[in-house]
């Protein structure tokens, strides 16, 4: 057996203290994520937009600390309904920040809507809102807090959002969702008509009233270490905010007030 020196021991500890500060000072990798889905209807914050719908979505995050971590994203809509005729464009980065107590996010959000907000070429072409976050863990109850400030028509929203998840295999999931908006000086409560009407399908709203309530429940099914399929049914319930456009978005396959929707997506983790 050999002898370990005063300087070879020295050596080796300095050695092994430089590897760790070398593992230490590594970066952490991007984690990225690709998402496609379909929705029989794409209702958001509680507005019908068009039904049929395919998406995807590419989504990147990456740690900058043990408390913080940068995210952005891709997200893009298209329906496969000629009445609707709509399609949109979604760009996103947020920071968040786990602060204990809960973990807290800003972001900002770049919309393009190809053909109109309302599709069929009427309302506007493009919209970007700042947001906030808190999100915390109650008694195995997700409670997420969200507000959102339209930079385009100057009108916030504000979001509760209570989620729990429930085992059901190794592999398979049961994830119950209830969720409630509010406009906040009209976020895109009342349009005036389309073109076809002699108008360009602008929001006019300026109130602040209830938009919605949505409860969805969902089935994650893990398929692999890095694959997971999500069916989901939901139902839209229109508060005053939203009852006058989702009904009068009916011609266009909107359906109604209150709706029962459906889909599915695929999400693989690299």
């Amino acid at each position: 057996m050999k002898h370990i020196t005063a300087l070879t021991l020295t050596t080796l500890l300095a050695a092994t203290g430089l590897a760790q500060t070398a593992a230490a000072a590594a970066p952490a990798p991007v984690a990225l994520d690709l998402t496609a889905g379909y929705d029989s209807e794409y209702i958001y914050r509680g507005l019908w937009f068009s039904n049929q719908n395919a998406w995807y979505n590419l989504g990147a995050s990456k740690k900058l600390s043990d408390t913080t971590t940068v995210n952005a994203l891709a997200y893009y809509t298209s329906s496969n309904d000629r009445r609707s005729l709509y399609q949109e464009l979604d760009l996103g980065a947020s920071l968040a920040y786990d602060a204990g107590f809960a973990t807290l996010t800003a972001g900002y959000t770049h919309f393009f809507f190809f053909n109109g907000y309302l599709g069929g070429g009427d309302g506007q072409t493009f919209a970007s809102e700042v947001f906030v976050s808190a999100a915390k863990t109650i008694a195995s109850v997700n409670v997420t807090a969200t507000y959102a400030y339209d930079l385009y028509i100057d009108a916030g929203y504000a979001e509760l959002a209570l989620d729990k998840t429930f085992a059901i295999s190794d592999s398979t999931s049961l994830v119950l969702k209830a969720a409630s908006g509010y406009s906040i000086g009209g976020y895109y409560t009342l349009f005036n008509p389309g073109q076809s009407a002699g108008g360009n399908g602008q929001n006019i709203g300026g109130e602040s009233v209830w938009t919605h309530v949505t409860l969805t429940a969902s089935l994650p099914i893990a398929l692999s270490k890095s694959a997971t399929l999500t069916p989901y049914v939901a139902y839209n319930i229109s508060g005053a905010g939203r009852e006058e456009s989702n009904i009068g978005a009916t011609g266009l396959g909107s359906g109604g007030d209150d709706t029962v929707f459906f889909g599915a997506s695929i999400k693989a983790v690299f």
